[in-house]
């Protein structure tokens, strides 16, 4: 399926220096992003309903769903609702990746703990490594569940800083 964004990036505004920092990494990527303060995302959310549109780009035009769970995540509405559609739509596929950013966690009723990838850090190069890392695989048709060696190309690499992260269980240089 041709989706309009490859990964869609939900948090609480508590959280959005983190994930911004990741949003960054990934475009540099030219990973296709939905981060609702990015211009882009200012654009296709300016004088709509909002819940609408979330629920149409958390449920049916993101191939993938990145939830940055937190104290503050977990106690607001808005990142919840996004968190449910995202469940509904793609959690029995193994799209939805909570990614936990300190001992949060979500409630045990909203998913499908076989079919759902569980990160934690954060860090925002090893977040967004870990995330280009599944797009790729899923891009080339492989197993998306486990990566060996899921790491951002450094050869070509458009952000300011390079990286490279052997494994996600290796060293890592920066």
């Amino acid at each position: 399926m041709n989706y309009q964004f490859d990964i869609a990036l939900s948090f609480a505004t508590e959280n959005e220096a983190l994930v911004e920092s990741v949003y960054h990494y990934l475009k540099a990527e030219e990973i296709k992003v939905f981060f609702a303060p990015s211009q882009e995302g200012q654009m296709i959310l300016s004088g709509k309903n909002q819940q609408e549109i979330f629920y149409s780009i958390f449920g049916m035009n993101a191939d993938y769903v990145a939830l940055f769970i937190s104290k503050d995540y977990i106690s607001k509405k808005t990142p919840m609702d996004e968190a449910r559609i995202a469940f509904a739509k793609k959690g029995n596929l193994g799209k939805v990746i909570p990614i936990y950013l300190d001992e949060t966690e979500l409630p045990r009723d909203l998913f499908d703990p076989k079919n759902t990838n569980y990160f934690k850090s954060a860090d925002p190069a090893v977040i967004a490594s870990h995330l280009a890392g599944k797009i790729e695989a899923s891009k080339r048709g492989g197993e998306t569940s486990e990566i060996p060696n899921c790491g951002m190309n450094i050869i070509g690499n458009k952000s300011d800083k390079q990286f490279f992260i052997q494994t996600m269980e290796g060293n890592i240089n920066l």
